[in-house]
């Protein structure tokens, strides 16, 4: 009897553990941009079944880190999708992979380059719809710093890091380049003119395509899949700013998929990378190079990993969460600025509430500070974390309505002057 059930425990470990014709596939990328692709190797592979699970970072975080996940394959160009399953050897190794290993460095250790896969390139910008520009009679945007203007109150659309893996890479290489101090002065001023915060970074391409809104930023792809369509969108990309990878990588699970490799061969052939750039993905190809060229910026991975709680929690809580109240402190600042004489009392009172209501609750030391990144959790049941998003919210909101309240008292005293 008990030889018997070895048996049976032998033989159904072994079927557990057979490869199978199914091949699950997590992505950050929409379903739609990825099907096209999964349909052309099915083509190849006609036993092959696939199944595309379309999930946003966070989510798919939680999948990845459960272990009886049945995921084989992983595309994004979220890094932080790829760190958790490095550190806990859930890798498959790749065999005769042909792509940018400087591109690897940047982001993973050396010795991951085996495991994970670069196979296209994208880069982010601002993309606006042009009919609704003229119809509100409001220049082309270029910059980042032209989206802090009056004309584009309640014009802009945007994401916030903590639903969008791109937008999370925005703000950093916001932060990175303007520094902690005058990088979130600049993005409190953008939030003073956003329209909404789109819960899905393709909901910012939709809303501006839908002439919901008129300007925001975008990943490439999705404003190039938007032109496909609608002839009135534009986009510029932003100088000095990174390209970003999109990675690929076969996990391992107990129903191991027996085409991982195949699909990773697939996206690296020269048949898909020759026209990666015109396909449902609309990246850029290994060896291609951008239409519209852009001088590109590195950005510090290991910086951006080390503060990524921090900044997805303050944006929701100073930005995301402040959207009324920014919008009215902006809109009172702007008219003071039309205002032609200012006493050096008045003067004084309109800088400080500026400064109130483009400074965050978090200081550039405390953001530096490694014990103060490390006691933060991503969960926000966290005892910790919720007194600090608590205090966040609280204090910001305090600031933006003293901001309001003085350039109230200033708008009235100038009024009452004249």
């Amino acid at each position: 009897m008990i030889r018997f059930i070895i048996l049976m425990l032998f033989f159904s470990s072994a079927c557990i553990a057979a490869p199978t014709n199914q091949l699950i596939i997590l992505t950050t990328f929409t379903e739609s941009s990825i099907t096209p692709v999964t349909q052309q190797f099915q083509q190849q592979y006609p036993n092959v079944t696939i199944k595309v699970l379309h999930r946003r970072e966070e989510s798919g975080l939680r999948l990845l880190n459960k272990n009886d996940h049945d995921i084989d394959i992983v595309i994004s160009s979220s890094p932080a999708l790829f760190l958790s399953l490095i550190e806990n050897n859930r890798l498959q190794p790749l065999s005769g992979l042909d792509h940018d290993f400087d591109a690897q460095w940047q982001t993973f250790q050396p010795d991951t380059t085996s495991s994970i896969a670069v196979f296209g390139y994208s880069g982010y910008g601002l993309m606006w719809n042009k009919d609704y520009l003229a119809k509100h009679q409001l220049d082309i945007p270029k910059t980042w710093k032209s989206l802090i203007q009056p004309q584009y109150f309640r014009h802009i659309i945007m994401s916030s890091p903590s639903r969008s893996g791109t937008t999370h890479l925005m703000v950093e290489d916001i932060l990175q380049q303007y520094g902690w101090k005058e990088g979130w002065k600049l993005l409190l001023q953008i939030g003073g003119n956003l329209a909404s915060v789109s819960a899905r970074s393709f909901g910012v391409s939709d809303a501006i395509s839908r002439g919901l809104v008129g300007v925001g930023p975008v990943i490439d792809s999705f404003a190039y899949e938007d032109q496909k369509q609608f002839p009135f969108i534009g986009f510029h990309y932003q100088n000095q700013s990174p390209q970003l990878p999109s990675y690929i990588a076969a996990v391992k699970n107990i129903n191991q998929a027996a085409h991982s490799q195949n699909f990773v061969d697939y996206l690296l052939s020269d048949k898909v990378q020759q026209n990666l750039s015109t396909s449902s993905l609309n990246k850029y190809g290994l060896h291609q190079k951008p239409n519209q060229p852009y001088s590109v910026s590195p950005i510090n991975h290991e910086l951006m990993q080390h503060r990524a709680i921090l900044i997805k929690q303050l944006f929701d809580q100073v930005i995301n969460h402040q959207l009324d109240l920014l919008n009215q402190a902006w809109r009172l600042i702007h008219q003071i600025e039309k205002q032609e004489s200012l006493t050096d009392t008045q003067h004084q009172q309109y800088q400080r509430a500026i400064q109130l209501a483009s400074t965050p609750p978090v200081s550039d030391v405390q953001a530096s500070s490694i014990s103060y990144n490390q006691a933060l959790l991503h969960s926000r049941s966290d005892v910790h974390t919720a007194k600090c998003i608590k205090r966040w919210r609280h204090m910001m909101s305090k600031q933006l309505e003293e901001s309001i309240l003085i350039s109230e008292q200033l708008l009235a005293k100038t009024k009452g002057a004249k």
